[in-house]
């Protein structure tokens, strides 16, 4: 059996029509709502997007001044480093120059002195050198000796310094003495005396000569003063 169809009368044609039109309208409407959103948003995107763009030259800008005051920085480092270094050289270069000239006077102080008599203590010698110097290629060794005293029998070697120190002892102790040996083979016969002598030498230092049997010999009152323990000779 067929169902029976509704008959759809004008009535119902013209409501569906209006139904349709309101639905229209309302759809209009909410597009041009949305348009009109969408021209708001973006309009704010357009001005967000060229506010960025403005503060990424502002910061490109200031990335390009910095790395130029990061590049002016370095040049003047470099250029305060060397002339750093170079005050540095120079002063190194005058306290050099006064120790020297500090050591020259006490070296020469002692060799004019006791080459007028030529005498270390009991000790007599025949022949008095300064600023004596040997070297041997094939051991790899040098030596230089501020003063050397000798008889038939014995060698005083006078180290000088205008102010000696017990830092200065090791040197003596350690190099100087053992170098002479291997130098001057055929000294080797003969009774080595080590003798500092400085215009200053430290208390600490003259224990230090004494404990090694050295002699000590300083200046007071423009007389050259004698002090040792227990001589030994090397």
């Amino acid at each position: 059996m067929e169902p029976k169809r509704k008959k759809i009368g004008m009535e119902d044609v013209w409501a569906s029509i209006h139904d349709l039109t309101l639905r229209q309208k309302e759809t209009d409407r909410q597009l041009k709502e949305t348009d009109i959103h969408l021209k708001e948003k973006f309009s704010e995107l357009k001005e967000y997007i060229q506010e960025t763009d403005k503060q990424l030259k502002e910061t490109d800008k200031q990335l390009k001044e910095t790395g130029q005051q990061i590049k002016e920085t370095g040049q003047q480092l470099k250029e305060t480093d060397i002339h750093l270094k170079e005050k540095f050289s120079d002063l190194k270069d005058y306290v050099g120059g006064i120790g020297r000239n500090n050591g020259d006077v006490a070296e020469s102080y002692f060799y004019e002195t006791i080459s007028n008599t030529m005498k270390i203590g009991h000790l007599d010698f025949d022949i008095i050198e300064k600023n004596v110097g040997r070297k041997n290629k094939r051991q790899n060794l040098q030596g230089e000796y501020d003063i050397i005293l000798t008889n038939s029998e014995s060698i005083a070697i006078i180290e000088t310094k205008y102010k000696f120190h017990p830092n200065d002892m090791d040197k003596v102790i350690h190099k100087k003495i053992p170098t002479f040996k291997k130098l001057y083979p055929e000294k080797n016969d003969y009774k080595l005396y080590i003798v500092i002598a400085g215009l200053s030498v430290t208390d600490d230092t003259k224990e230090l000569a004494f404990k090694h049997g050295f002699f000590v010999l300083t200046q007071s009152g423009g007389k050259i003063n004698l002090e040792h323990g227990d001589i030994k000779s090397y």
